[in-house]
Parts: C-alpha cells; structure tokens; sequence
C-alpha cells in the first residue's frame, strides 16, 4: 500500500503536536483529514505508530518513534527538492548547457556571455560545439539548454528565433589578384582553386553556389573547421566561401585574408538560437534573451559581409 507525502506530513505534524486537533489547526484542515492519515500511516508501515488518548492527545508507539525519524528526514528532503526546483526556476545561478553550430562563435559568443557572468558569479557555463545535426538531436534529448545554430532543416520540437542572416562572402590571401575587386562573381573563380570547408550541410551548401560550374573540381583542400581553412587560404593554396567572419583579419599562422562580398544568386544562411519550447527556467530564458539582444544590435553586422 502506498502512502502520499501529504499524509506522512500530517502524520508527523499529528505526532510532533501530540494532537490531532493541533495539528489540524496548524496544516489548516479539518482533524478527520489528519485522523484519516494516519490511519494511512499505520496500514502502509502495517504497525501501531500512535496511541490514542480521548481528550488527551496521542502518543508515537516506540515503533512511531522510529517512524517519525525516517518520515522526518524524508519530508525534508521533500520539501528541500521543492525549494531547489523554485530556485531552478527564478534564479540566475546554476549550471547551464550551450550547444552550438556557428563557425565563428568564438567572436561572438564571449560578448553575449561574459556580462551575465560577470553580473551572476553563481553561474556556471558549458559550451559544446559540434556539427548542425548533432546539435538539434542533442537539444532533443536534453543534454542542452539552449543551442546556436544554422537554421537548416529544423528537426520537430525545436523552436527557434532567426538571430541573423549570413550571405556567402569569398575569403582569400591579402597577396591574391582578387584583393582589389569590390565584389566577387562566380566567374572570378572559375580558374581559382578552391579550399572548402567541409562539414555536414555546409559543404553542400557551398558546392551549390556553383551548380553548373566546374569550381567545385578546382577543390585543393578541405577541412571541418573554420579557422584550419583561414590558415590554408592565409598560406594562398586557394579561396573558400564561408557566411560569417571574425573581427580580425589574421589567421592562427600569422598570415592575413581578406573577405570579398559574392554577387551570386544564393540563398544566406540563417543562425538562430533554439530551444524546446514551453516555459524555461530563468537562466535559460535570460541566455536567450541576452543572445537575441545581442544579435538586435549594430555590433553584430561585423559578423557578416554583405553587397553594398
């Protein structure tokens, strides 16, 4: 037989009092409510707790007594879990888990944070960065609270808000012949080797804004991450096409590139920040909300290039 929380609290409040008709006052119920619990008590545990004396009260049993120690140290942890989920849910503390897919989150992502972190030394941060995919699934199955990501066939339960839209830009050596064009067609590049970035939905993404050209035969190199293709393209084995940039124009070597806009008939990228929808806990809802400011702002167009 099970017995309900409510009744062990009744229960104790009943034995700690002495009195059903004090205890009654004190939970604000009528004592047949009390009475009845711990009868439920009594016929969960299958022992006499209580005795009871008319017009004198109760007393606990010895075995009560052991009872009442156990129930006690169970309704405080009870009630304990009930005070953390309220401050789970209000405070601006605790652990928080950010996944992310934006190849230059590291531009942005300290501006969004590192205020909230300053003003709130009761959080604490992780941040994961993996591929567009993996990143929904992992939202999905709770590992994050919220994600940073392109927003690229949205799998179902997700719900996002666009942050900003990414247009291609073409990246190249600061010694290129293209350096000193104002934009770049795809024309420029038909005979230019080309460095891509390789990762789920990008690469294909990339390969399209050449469909019915040959560039994509001209690929020299590839690499999954963002700064390993600066660093190639630093070095002049070709160009790449990538959405969004850092603030500085220096590469992990020391070598320096330059970021051209594409005149091209293609769609930009969309980055949106996601979570699972329904009502979050604070500290999620602030991390949201501080990254959509963020992205409100002029300071995020550095981010982007973009055709005049």
């Amino acid at each position: 037989m099970s017995v309900s929380i409510k009744a062990m609290q009744y229960f104790l409040a009943a034995a700690e009092q002495g009195s059903i008709v004090k205890a009654a006052k004190q939970l604000n119920v009528v004592p047949s409510a009390v009475s009845n619990a711990i009868d439920m008590v009594e016929a969960a545990f299958g022992l006499q707790l209580v005795q009871r004396f008319p017009a004198k009260g109760i007393v606990p049993t010895a075995a009560g007594v052991q009872v009442m120690q156990k129930i006690r140290s169970l309704v405080d942890d009870y009630e304990l879990l009930l005070q953390q989920g309220t401050e789970l849910r209000t405070a601006l503390s605790g652990h928080i888990s950010v996944g992310y897919y934006a190849p230059v989150a590291s531009a942005f992502v300290p501006l969004i944070f590192a205020p909230m972190l300053e003003a709130n030394p009761g959080i604490r941060l992780k941040l994961i960065e993996t591929d567009n995919e993996a990143v929904q699934d992992r939202l999905l199955s709770g590992e994050f609270d919220l994600i940073i990501f392109v927003a690229n066939n949205i799998r179902t339960g997700i719900v996002h808000r666009k942050l900003i839209e990414a247009p291609p830009y073409v990246l190249v050596a600061s010694e290129h012949r293209l350096v000193c064009q104002a934009f770049v067609t795809p024309d420029d590049l038909r005979d230019e080797p080309m460095v891509l970035l390789d990762l789920p939905m990008t690469s294909d993404y990339y390969r399209s804004i050449f469909a019915g050209t040959d560039v994509t035969n001209q690929i020299v190199a590839q690499a999954n991450t963002h700064e390993m293709v600066r660093s190639l393209v630093g070095k002049n084995i070709g160009f790449s096409i990538l959405n969004m940039r850092p603030e500085t124009a220096a590469t992990y070597s020391g070598d320096r590139v330059v970021a051209k806009p594409l005149k091209a008939k293609t769609q930009a990228l969309e980055l949106a920040v996601g979570h699972t929808g329904g009502k979050q806990r604070k500290l999620t809802q602030a991390f949201i909300d501080a990254t959509i400011t963020h992205f409100d702002q002029e300071v995020a167009r550095k981010l982007i290039m973009a055709l005049n």
